[in-house]
């Protein structure tokens, strides 16, 4: 993705042929001039003008008028004009990932990459292949903390990508430039030539591929906290400083390395302290899946549990590999215990497959349905060997994992005529101390009354508003026998279908539930130790 997208790379490649073919007509500078920045903003208003475009035109172009008048070195200064340009334009661009990425990597580039060449080339590098190992370091590194924090992934593939792919990519913006232009005079070759380029395109994919798929390729990260980020930056920086800097920095410091270390141990200290005496949390996550369910248990050991894993029914979008990995993946989880889910719905069950495919996971629990609707669900061949995985959840069945019990307070038997497919959907509760929190699927009205009829003890801190608030769930009676302090409904901001219902969000308030949505909230985080609950919701942190 990285090596396809529009970015610094392409747009200073474009200026320097234009720049090349200007000197080859002898064109006048002003002339030249003109021509490079006209193909720059034509090539920028090509590619859509979204931030990480913008941001490469008005690099690459005041870049080139620096080369121009022999000001080359003001790269640096080039690069803060243009991020104080865009974020005076927009300021919102400051927590735009696009612009993150791309204004770390150019910075990167710019700084560091003249490091890394020297150093490699010193050590007898052919400047070709120290120049692209040096621009895929500093880019990766410059970017890290933020490939941690959103992705919780780093690849190692990319060195050899950008050594192997990037020469090719080149030759293709080249030769389509070239194409483009010999097109409105001579038709045919034009596509000759276009055709030689998607040749070359269809190579740099496949080996795109091959390399991403190599054992080691992508290495998982835990996001790193801020004061842990600004550390990082600083000692990026120190590359950045010449031996008589670095003599002055290590005769400042000198005196103060026992006071520092003396700290060091003092913080260490406080901090296994406080671990000690603490009281140990279960943390409960209702992520933002649209219009879908998905919950994360995380034990007080640090073991991750799944309820649903969201999903979309058009299937156009996939969120298990684009929004709950991800998310497991910044909070650290590597490896899932079990999942749990509802009922084979795609907003409810799609997002298991990605899970399956990209994490280690112990077990998946499921509804009556049968194996066959899961993986119809989670496009999941009937043959795949992540169906041996799959039990179907029986009622009563009670499991504890690191303290925190697991209960299946209902799993109806899937209806003879079809129906929709709520009516199968399980409940489960985890439990952890006094505080307790249910999980419904899409449970309908009749369910409902059935698992109240049944006398059990279905009372909860929180619960998970049935079928995403919709008027088939959620009855007076069944809200009053659970008793939850809140409810929070998975929905998908503007959903088509109106969810949550205004009459169901009455019910709640009249019963002095406190009402949590994920289309408003955001991710929804509840923390218990067993007696008090914490709330945290990313729109209101």
């Amino acid at each position: 993705m990285h090596i396809l997208s529009v970015s610094g790379s392409h747009i200073s490649l474009i200026a320097a042929v234009m720049a090349w073919l200007a000197a080859l007509l002898r064109l006048p500078r002003a002339i030249s001039a003109v021509l490079v920045l006209s193909c720059i903003a034509f090539y920028s208003i090509l590619a859509g003008c979204v931030p990480p475009v913008i941001r490469s035109a008005i690099m690459g172009g005041l870049t080139f008028l620096a080369l121009a008048l022999g000001r080359e070195r003001e790269s640096r200064y080039i690069l803060l004009l243009t991020g104080l340009l865009m974020l005076l334009w927009n300021p919102l661009l400051l927590f735009h990932i696009s612009f993150e990425l791309s204004y770390l990597a150019t910075a990167g580039l710019i700084f560091l990459a003249p490091v890394f060449r020297a150093w490699l080339r010193a050590r007898g590098l052919p400047d070709a292949i120290a120049m692209n190992l040096a621009i895929t370091l500093s880019a990766q590194l410059a970017t890290l903390p933020v490939l941690a924090w959103y992705f919780g992934q780093v690849s190692l593939s990319a060195l050899l990508a950008n050594l192997l792919v990037v020469p090719i990519l080149e030759f293709i913006i080249i030769f389509g430039l070239f194409a483009g232009l010999l097109a409105f005079l001579l038709p045919f070759f034009g596509h000759v030539i276009f055709a030689m380029t998607s040749l070359m395109l269809g190579l740099a994919a496949e080996l795109v591929h091959m390399l991403a798929r190599l054992p080691g390729g992508i290495v998982y990260l835990a996001a790193m906290a801020w004061p842990t980020a600004v550390l990082y930056y600083l000692a990026l920086g120190t590359l950045l400083l010449g031996e008589a800097q670095r003599e002055w920095l290590r005769a400042r410091l000198a005196p103060w390395r026992r006071s520092a270390f003396v700290l060091f141990l003092a913080l260490a200290a406080s901090v296994t302290i406080y671990h000690a005496v603490t009281p140990d949390r279960l943390v409960v996550h209702f992520l933002d899946v649209g219009q879908g369910d998905a919950a994360l248990v995380v034990t007080p050991q640090g073991r991750a549990l799944l309820f649903d894993s969201g999903g979309t029914r058009e299937g156009g979008f996939d969120v298990g590999a684009r929004v709950a990995v991800p998310y497991l993946l910044h909070h650290g989880i590597r490896e899932v215990a079990a999942v749990f889910l509802t009922h084979a719905h795609e907003d409810h069950a799609q997002g298991c497959g990605s899970i399956l495919q990209k994490l280690p996971v112990g077990a998946v629990y499921t509804a009556g349905e049968g194996t066959a609707a899961y993986a119809r669900s989670m496009g999941l061949s009937d043959a795949s060997p992540l169906l041996q995985k799959f039990h179907a959840a029986r009622e009563g069945e009670t499991m504890t994992v690191d303290g925190v019990k697991v209960e299946v307070l209902f799993a109806p038997p899937a209806p003879g005529d079809g129906g929709t497919g709520n009516e199968v959907s399980n409940v489960y509760r985890v439990s952890y101390g006094k505080a307790q929190f249910l999980f419904t699927g899409d449970l309908v009205k009749e369910q409902e009354a059935k698992l109240v009829a049944s006398g059990r003890d279905i009372r909860a801190s929180v619960l998970k508003a049935g079928h995403h608030g919709s008027a088939t769930s959620s009855s007076p009676a069944f809200l009053e026998a659970v008793g939850p302090r809140y409810g929070v409904f998975c929905v998908g901001y503007g959903n088509a279908f109106g969810h949550p219902k205004p009459e169901v969000l009455r019910r709640y308030e009249e019963q002095g539930i406190g009402i949590l949505r994920t289309d408003r909230d955001g991710a929804i985080v509840f923390e218990t130790d067993g007696e008090k609950l914490w709330l945290h919701t990313y729109a209101g942190s």
